[in-house]
């Protein structure tokens, strides 16, 4: 523990992480726990903070001291940020079934929703060589629930219902029959599903994007040249006013000469600013263009609106 707090001291984040999860290993104390939430959290890992503060929030007492209470506030506080960067799977499968998400084993046994960052995830079931899986996507801040069935005899669908959005007290306002949009299984049964196919690049925006790119590009030419002529006309102005140059600037010549430099600069400016301008264009259009991507989704809530994409 020491050890763990010299770590925090120091900025070792992750460092004392790995510290602190030494300790609740040996000690599931609610320091270890809280820690790791709070840490979890600032290391900017939001499901592991939730699970970890959640826990936190169990073990802690109620507060004695201005001091426990300070820090119980805090936690309460941290992981109420933290649910609001994630969504929540609640997950039904069979009894004695092993189950992950994305690979992850999950533990059903707390019959508590599982925190995963918002996107596509994959939820898997398995028990004596049966699989049930099934796709579900999920937005910040909701909660969804999935049902996993195993296939009968008869091959039918291995994965039922799953994907109702659920309100803020996280109960489902409607459930799938089997084969429904989350339904998948494994070879030898019903094939999943499959996605929309992901639109690809438009030719008129990657051709508008060059062209504007170009556009630009020349317009930052053409201020570089007139800048070299306003600089040497400057000169030339400059020059006129005799050996000693513009020391009075109430002479025409000099007053020429300056009003020459001032164009100079603005011109310039201009000149770098398209040249910036459209080199700008040219990257977001091959990014359009090279980058695969998916449908952007826009989801407005009480507690804000996020965008979010899939790369």
């Amino acid at each position: 523990m020491a050890q763990a707090n010299a770590a925090v001291d120091e900025g070792r984040l992750a460092d004392a992480r790995d510290l602190w999860m030494a300790v609740w290993k040996v000690d599931r104390s609610q320091v270890a726990a809280c820690n790791l939430g709070a840490l979890s959290y600032r290391l900017g890992e939001a499901p592991a903070a939730v699970r970890w503060l959640s826990l936190c929030k169990e073990l802690m007492r109620a507060p004695r001291t201005p001091r426990e209470r300070e820090l119980y506030e805090s936690r309460l506080a941290d992981l109420a940020r933290a649910r609001q960067l994630v969504g929540e799977l609640r997950v039904v499968a069979p009894a004695g079934a092993a189950v992950t998400i994305d690979g992850e084993p999950v533990d059903l046994e707390s019959r508590v929703p599982v925190p995963v960052l918002p996107g596509r995830h994959v939820v898997r079931a398995s028990s004596n060589g049966r699989t049930a899986v099934a796709e579900v996507e999920v937005a910040r801040g909701r909660t969804r629930e999935v049902t996993l069935a195993f296939a009968s005899p008869s091959g039918e669908a291995s994965a039922a219902g799953a994907a109702g959005a659920a309100d803020g007290t996280g109960a489902a306002d409607g459930t799938g029959a089997a084969g429904g949009p989350d339904a998948a299984r494994e070879p030898g049964g019903p094939r999943p599903i499959p996605s929309p196919p992901r639109p690809g690049p438009r030719p008129d925006v990657i051709v508008g994007g060059v062209g504007l790119s170009a556009t630009l590009v020349a317009l930052g030419g053409v201020m570089m040249m007139a800048t070299e002529k306003k600089e040497a006309a400057g000169r030339a102005a400059a020059r006129s006013a005799g050996p000693s140059g513009c020391f009075r600037l109430t002479w025409p010549m000099c007053r020429d000469s300056a009003s020459a430099y001032d164009d100079m600069r603005t011109f310039r400016t201009v000149g770098i600013a398209a040249f910036a301008a459209g080199g700008a264009v040219l990257g977001a259009t091959l990014t359009y263009a090279l980058v695969p991507r998916g449908q952007a989704e826009l989801e407005v809530s009480a507690g804000g609106f996020a965008v979010t994409s899939v790369f």
